[in-house]
């Protein structure tokens, strides 16, 4: 999936009631759109990830910590180095083991089925046969659950990565927003 294009729409565990959608060109990057109670976007690219101050601040709530986003940074986007590449978004772990159990067809197409192994998560990845390409997920993370669809491979999608003025470290994020 590090070389074809893709779309993908579903829910999220990341945050309760909320859908997100992405589209990743190898060209282009990845771009996700968080819809919801919590709303906002993820871009992508060779390496380097920016979440829109909003969102980020939502998920360090999540996490229990209090914070306060300026309205001035509502369209300022946080930027972090991802260690694995942007393919973390959708990246099959290594410890997945094939679910013979939960192969069929999905979207009508024969899936092959891989899950993680027992935990407080579990995620089951189908792959198209015959092209071993991610076509759906479903996710299980601290009681919600979640169904990710991925489809249009091949198709081309063109979008901007934030530009630099609208860009800020993670540390200067925390500069920027109150803490309690």
């Amino acid at each position: 999936m590090l070389t074809e294009s893709f779309h993908a729409s579903g829910t999220t565990t990341a945050f309760p009631g909320a859908t997100q959608e992405t589209w990743s060109d190898p060209e282009h990057g990845l771009h996700m759109r968080v819809t919801g109670t919590v709303s906002g976007d993820i871009y992508c690219k060779d390496g380097t990830s920016y979440t829109s101050a909003p969102l980020f601040a939502a998920a360090l709530r999540q996490r229990g910590q209090s914070l306060t986003v300026p309205d001035r940074l509502a369209d300022t986007y946080v930027t972090s180095t991802t260690v694995s590449g942007c393919g973390m978004y959708y990246r099959i772990p290594e410890t997945v083991r094939a679910a013979p159990d939960k192969d069929g067809p999905v979207n009508g197409k024969q899936a092959s089925a891989f899950e993680t192994p027992a935990g407080s998560t579990q995620d089951v990845y189908y792959l198209e046969d015959g092209k071993l390409r991610l076509i759906q997920v479903e996710s299980t993370r601290a009681g919600r659950t979640s169904a990710t669809t991925y489809d249009s491979f091949g198709t081309s999608f063109s979008f901007d990565m934030p530009v630099a003025d609208k860009t800020m470290t993670m540390d200067q994020f925390r500069d920027a927003t109150s803490v309690s």
